[in-house]
């Protein structure tokens, strides 16, 4: 039997900057930049990176229906400041996996290329070429290396290509005491799974070249990914334990927030500096209905599925769901308050993927006590 929530790797979430809430999954990596060797002589003058989400046939892997790809391309202008010819060696950080993901499978489908003022170049991959000041953590144990010529106050560009699985996480577990509180919340925590598709990418590495950036430029086109969201039967997945209804709740949130949406592509623009933090955009998949017919069904028949649990303070928490979702309002109901101590997942920022789940959740919040049939 499928289990959507059955992952068992743990989710090792470097890029995810602001949210602590993912904790269990299946991580591949983040995206990153070149960064030199040695070097006080090359700067990074621009910036452009341009990200497309994309599922190819079969890249669903451990229990998910699907997992994207982000096929990543990102051109580097680099200028010698000086006016000598310098060689140098350049890299391509490989975050280590440690265990929590599948480094082989990475390595093999990840497709890193290096073009170098128009003409490719040879890679290796290395150890040890980093120094700790740039990674105080040991996290990037691996380097895609080459070696790349600049002569006397040269510019060129730059441009690395290559594609990564995004990360996946169960978005919603939950750590509960063993008392009766506990016992009683973990009861309701299993009728809220969710799954969250997770994508960074590291641009702290900005701050190794010489001088700093002018101009960067990030853009991610999540066009495929919308259309797979919409496609794909979450529920069924379930398997036998699947809840009464049809259409699950959808939301993302990026980090920088100063992000611009035009339809269905993000883009990020920065001027003298890039977050040190790094960016990241999660897209949230949460197993509660979002249609107002559907609430009904879904709690009469979540009641039967609940032990010790009374049916006003399980609609107390469903309530405060759908509030939180829909307007980010906090639980008034001191049985709802305790319960959501705990729960990240209502802590996120969301913005919803769908304009149409945004009116429906908020009229499914507006009109709950009328939804709800006794």
């Amino acid at each position: 039997m499928k289990s959507i929530i059955a992952f068992i790797f743990l989710f090792f979430c470097v890029f995810l900057a602001n949210t602590s809430i993912a904790n269990t999954g299946v991580f591949y990596g983040s995206g990153n930049q070149v960064i030199p060797i040695k070097n006080d002589q090359i700067q990074l003058v621009r910036e452009k990176v341009d990200i497309k989400l994309s599922v190819d046939q079969n890249s669903g892997r451990f229990g998910v229906p699907f997992i994207p790809w982000a096929n990543v391309t990102a051109k580097f202008y680099l200028k010698n400041t000086t006016n000598d010819t310098v060689t140098l060696q350049m890299g391509f950080p490989f975050l280590d996996l440690q265990g929590f993901g599948d480094e082989k499978y990475v390595l093999e489908n990840l497709n890193f290329k290096v073009v170098s003022g128009g003409r490719e170049i040879k890679t290796e991959i290395k150890e040890g070429l980093i120094e700790k000041e740039f990674d105080p953590r040991g996290l990037f144990k691996k380097v895609f290396a080459w070696q790349d010529e600049f002569k006397s106050a040269e510019a060129k560009e730059v441009v690395v290509t290559y594609r990564m699985l995004m990360g996946v996480s169960s978005a919603n577990s939950i750590f509960r005491n063993f008392d009766e509180q506990g016992r009683k919340f973990r009861a309701i925590d299993k009728l809220f799974p969710a799954i969250s598709y997770n994508f960074g990418y590291i641009t702290k590495t900005a701050y190794t070249w010489a001088g700093s950036i002018e101009e960067a430029v990030f853009q991610l086109d999540c066009a495929d990914f919308y259309r797979e969201l919409e496609r794909q039967n979450f529920i069924a997945e379930l398997g036998d334990k699947a809840p009464h209804f049809s259409r699950p709740t959808f939301w993302e949130t990026t980090h920088p927030d100063s992000a611009k949406k035009n339809n269905e592509i993000y883009q990020w623009a920065f001027k003298g500096s890039v977050p040190e933090e790094g960016l990241s955009v999660s897209f949230m998949v949460l197993f509660l209905p979002s249609l107002p017919a559907e609430v009904n069904e879904y709690f009469s028949t979540s009641l039967s599925r609940l032990e010790n649990i009374k049916p006003d303070e399980f609609k107390s928490v469903l309530k405060a769901y759908y509030q939180n979702i829909a307007f980010d309002k906090q639980p008034s109901d001191s049985f709802a308050q305790s319960y959501f101590k705990e729960v990240g997942l209502v802590k996120m920022p969301k913005v919803f993927i769908s304009d149409k789940d945004r009116k429906n959740l908020e009229e499914i919040a507006n009109n709950f006590d009328v939804l709800i049939k006794k």
